[in-house]
């Protein structure tokens, strides 16, 4: 029997840990699985198939902490490839697949990069050690699985990474449950909400989500749909900003932040639209969930991900046109500066784009009703079934 590990920090609310997830969940019964997090109280957002192995119990903390618990896991990570005899490990995210990459000659090492990575690493010391990690180590992997063909391309050629090594495997999803799931009834306390026309994003409360640029668009939004109202879905560290600047902007009662929800899709079906505001991304798996629930999108055109699902034969269009096209599947608009304004100063021209796209959609129920029926159309090449074997293929 084959047998592997998948290697992450934990199953808390997040794209890549939601893949690890429906890996474990649907990957042949002929493979053994095992599921190795690590750190204090992982938090498991999500279900899970085979063996859950928590490599330590270690607490975040000073650089020292730091340091004694990245050289532990090493040595740990190794031991078991060891043990079992060279085992397959696939880990998920940078700091996993550093870990799996300093133990490469003791097994099979393969890493999942779900980021544009020379779109996230622009600045500091901090991105400058990932770029030189990324040159110096990525090569010793025996496969790199990509989750979007431009982040093939950034790997070859900005960190010089040997294009035979890479394959690219888009995300999976489990289309049939995601449209049961999204039938389910709606809170009580929340139910009055979707009795407006409600745009709806979903994602992590940090800077690569690019909220304030969503929120910013919706005051323009109010003046011209005046029962708009706009839901966000996630936690993190920029929420106290993010609920701030809404009241700056005397939006507050509009702007529904609902936290982390781990059925999503029954607030994303009950939506008119759904906006991805991303500065940057990897294959977006909220992006792709929502066109599964036949929510109409409005995407940023970011690297990673947007327009390869959106716009799949203009991949390598240099200068994309960023006017509504039916033949879409969905609308590209241009990507936000990544600025954090406050509620004073002017929309930035991105910002004006994005919300005379979303008003003049929710003007169009006709051209809604279109969008609508591409999103699912699309979703069939992400069937859950071709994606899992793919994956098998390389195992």
């Amino acid at each position: 029997m084959k047998s592997i590990m998948l290697f992450i920090g934990s199953l808390s609310a997040g794209g890549a840990e939601r893949t690890v997830s429906n890996l474990s969940l649907n990957l042949s019964s002929d493979i053994e699985k095992e599921i190795i997090i690590y750190g204090k109280n992982p938090v498991i957002d999500y279900p899970y198939g085979g063996q859950l192995v928590e490599l330590d119990d270690l607490e975040k903390g000073n650089l020292l902490k730091k340091t004694y618990a990245f050289l532990y896991r090493i040595k740990a990570i190794k031991r078991m490839k060891r043990l079992y005899n060279n085992k397959t490990i696939v880990s998920f995210l940078e700091y996993p697949n550093l870990i799996n990459l300093m133990t490469y000659k003791h097994g099979n090492t393969i890493i999942s990069v779900r980021n544009h990575m020379s779109t996230k690493h622009q600045k500091g010391i901090k991105s400058f050690f990932w770029n030189m990690t990324i040159k110096f180590l990525y090569n010793k992997a025996d496969s790199v699985i990509a989750v979007s063909k431009e982040i093939k391309k950034d790997l070859v050629n900005f960190y010089g990474i040997d294009k035979e090594k890479i394959r690219v495997i888009y995300n999976s999803y489990p289309i049939e449950k995601i449209k049961k799931l999204s039938q389910e009834v709606i809170e009580h306390e929340y139910k009055y909400i979707f009795d407006h026309p409600v745009i709806i994003t979903v994602g992590s409360l940090t800077k690569q989500k690019g909220h304030w640029h969503l929120i910013r668009s919706f005051k323009k939004i109010k003046k011209e749909v005046p029962n708009a109202k706009l839901v966000i879905l996630g936690d993190g560290h920029l929420k106290p900003y993010l609920k701030q600047l809404s009241i700056d902007l005397s939006i507050d009662k509009d702007v529904h932040f609902l936290g982390f929800q781990k059925n999503p899709f029954k607030y994303i079906s009950s939506s008119k639209l759904f906006v991805l505001p991303s500065l940057y991304e990897g294959f977006p798996n909220a992006l792709a969930e929502a066109m599964a629930c036949g929510v109409p999108i409005v995407s940023s055109d970011c690297l990673s991900g947007p327009r390869e699902i959106l716009a799949p034969d203009e991949f390598n269009v240099e200068n994309i046109s960023y006017e509504l096209k039916e033949d879409r599947y969905g609308v590209l608009i241009p990507v936000c500066n990544g600025i954090r304004y406050g509620a004073v100063e002017h929309l930035t021209k991105e910002e004006e784009i994005m919300a005379e796209t979303m008003i003049s959609l929710l003007k169009k129920q006709k051209v809604m009703n279109h969008f609508s029926s591409q999103a699912l159309k699309r979703m069939e090449d992400f069937n859950l079934n071709n994606i899992i074997k793919e994956w098998e293929s390389i195992l």
